[in-house]
């Protein structure tokens, strides 16, 4: 099994969540399906927040699962953006570049 990046990089973390992909088979899904799995992630992190909401932050089961939820959302977003041939890094950096050049209300 391929070991964890040992640093913060999320180009290190893409090809990571990649590999993962390979080894556990779901470099064959099509990116319909992954898009879907994201959708049914990210509901899950929406169930994670309501729960949070209101929550004192030190509730550490509420917490552990708002990280997990948020986590597995990285994950699949980041096996879809290899899926798809995209490099996350440089997306968020030149998104940004041109979210800089917005006016903003």
């Amino acid at each position: 099994m391929t070991d964890l990046p040992k640093n913060d990089s999320l180009t290190e973390l893409q090809k990571y969540i990649w590999q993962m992909n390979i080894e556990r088979g779901f470099n064959t899904e099509d990116a319909s399906k992954k898009l879907v799995m994201l959708m049914e992630e990210v509901g899950e992190l929406a169930k994670a927040i309501r729960k949070h909401v209101g929550m004192k932050f030190t509730d550490t089961t509420k917490q552990q699962e708002l990280r997990e939820e948020l986590a597995d959302v990285q994950i699949v977003l980041l096996g879809l953006a290899s899926m798809l041939d995209e490099d996350m890094f440089s997306a968020v950096v030149d998104k940004e570049k041109k979210n800089r050049t917005r006016q903003w209300k």
